[in-house]
C-alpha cells in the first residue's frame, strides 16, 4: 500500500499521535490526506496538535444525504459516536483509507468493506515513501513511546523500531 494512492480521512487520536511523534506536518503535507469539516471544528482543540499544522488539513464535508445517513447509523451502531461514524461514511463514499486508533471503528470500517491504517502504519509508510527519513521515522516512534497520551502498546513500538533499524543494517 502507497501512503499517497487513496484519500486518507483521519480522526484526532491519529492527529495527536502524529503530533506527538513530530511527523504531522508531513502527513498534513501529503494531497491526499482529509479530515472530516465538523471533525476539524468541533473535535479539533489544542490538545490535539499543533492547531497551525492542524489548520492546513484539507477538509470533507458530509451530503444531506451522509448526515442523514450517519443519524440513522448513531441510532443502531451505539459503541460508535457520531464523529466515528462520519469518518466511516466519508472514508468509504470516496474509496479512502480510514486512519484511527479507535478500536471500535477500525473493526466496524473494515467489517464494512472500509480498510484502516494507524499511527505506526503511517510512520512505515511515510518512510517507506521517502517522505521521511528512517532515521526521523525511529525518532517519531521514541517520541511516541515517550508519550504518555499514547494508546500505542510499546511493544508494537519497539519492533517497528527494530524494523527500521534492521533496514539500517548493510551487509
Amino acid at each position: 500500500m502507497s501512503i499517497t494512492e487513496k484519500i486518507i480521512v483521519t480522526d484526532t487520536n491519529i492527529i495527536t499521535d502524529l503530533n506527538n511523534a513530530n511527523i504531522l506536518d508531513k502527513f498534513v503535507g501529503l494531497d491526499n490526506v482529509y479530515i472530516s469539516d465538523l471533525v476539524k471544528n468541533d473535535e479539533v482543540n489544542s490538545k490535539t496538535g499543533d492547531l497551525k499544522i492542524i489548520d492546513k488539513f484539507k477538509t470533507l464535508r458530509l451530503t444531506d444525504e451522509q448526515l442523514i445517513e450517519v443519524s440513522t447509523l448513531s441510532s443502531e451502531e451505539n459503541k460508535l459516536s457520531v464523529y466515528d461514524l462520519i469518518n466511516y461514511i466519508l472514508a468509504r463514499d470516496n474509496d479512502g483509507i480510514l486512519a484511527t486508533g479507535d478500536n471500535r471503528l477500525k473493526n466496524y470500517s473494515e467489517k464494512n468493506g472500509v480498510k484502516v491504517i494507524r499511527t505506526l502504519k503511517i510512520i512505515k509508510l511515510l518512510k517507506e515513501n521517502n517522505i521521511i527519513s528512517c532515521k526521523e521515522a525511529i525518532k517519531a516512534c521514541i517520541l511516541l513511546k515517550e508519550c504518555q497520551s499514547t494508546r500505542i502498546p510499546e511493544e508494537d513500538i519497539n519492533n517497528l523500531i527494530t524494523e527500521f533499524k534492521t533496514g539500517l543494517v548493510i551487509v
